[in-house]
């Protein structure tokens, strides 16, 4: 039934007070045709300026896990400015207003099947919710309202300060949410930011194993997010 996730809710009479999420892979996808690193190439290509594809993917993950957490980005056309200035190149503001657009029309996050349930029913037992997360809210706004606005709290680097996977990052959380540590549920798809490192930090926590043949079987684990949606329902808010 729920694999390994009865002891992370038998802990005598303490309550759950808080079910945290993350995002991508967890509620949320993003789209088959979404635009690649190559393609950002190609088209500067044709207004003959040449980038490493490589090397904006690089850039890519230095906005997510150093820009980000000194202030909020705004959006495709902030976060894309980001990554070239952080390639030291030169790239005009019409392209990069171009870029966005493509970004904005193909990047639209997918919600993944029963995720809105599940935060639903997180919210019906009483529970503050929130996303912790390594992407900026403006990454789930354009496909994931129906999530977002049953989410009391949407925590990335620029709330924090810290990016996802620093420890720093998830006491802050534990800080900002004015709760125990142990008094978050958190479930996530990556054993190692999602579950390890919250257990680290006194979380509650569970991985989403959605098929995957990793050997964690040792983690808390449950199947698919209906599972945890079950395990939130029998929580309660205490």
């Amino acid at each position: 039934m729920l694999a390994g996730t009865r002891r992370v809710v038998d802990n005598g009479d303490m309550a759950i007070k808080v079910a945290a999420f993350d995002v991508y892979g967890t509620l949320a996808r993003w789209p088959d045709d979404r635009v690649q690193p190559i393609e950002v190439q190609q088209l500067l290509g044709r207004y003959g300026i040449e980038i490493c594809y490589q090397a904006f993917e690089a850039a890519r993950q230095g906005v997510l896990f150093f820009d980000a957490a000194r202030r909020p980005i705004e959006g495709w056309m902030d976060f894309l400015a980001l990554a070239f200035a952080r390639m030291e190149a030169r790239i005009p503001v019409d392209l990069i207003a171009e870029l966005a657009h493509l970004h904005e029309s193909r990047n639209r996050m997918e919600l993944l099947p029963d995720a809105v349930g599940t935060v639903d029913t997180a919210k019906q037992a009483g529970l503050v919710t929130c996303a912790f997360t390594t992407l900026p809210k403006f990454m789930l706004a354009g496909g994931g309202q129906a999530i977002l606005r049953n989410l009391d709290h949407y925590f990335d680097a620029a709330a924090t300060g810290f990016a996802k996977g620093h420890p720093a990052f998830y006491r802050r959380v534990t800080e900002l949410l004015g709760v125990r540590p142990d008094e978050i549920l958190c479930v996530g798809d990556d054993p190692v930011c999602d579950v390890l490192l919250p257990q680290e930090a006194g979380w509650q926590a569970v991985w989403l194993r959605r098929g995957k043949a990793k050997q964690c079987d040792h983690l808390p684990q449950v199947w698919n997010i209906s599972d945890f949606q079950e395990l939130l329902g029998r929580s309660g808010a205490g």
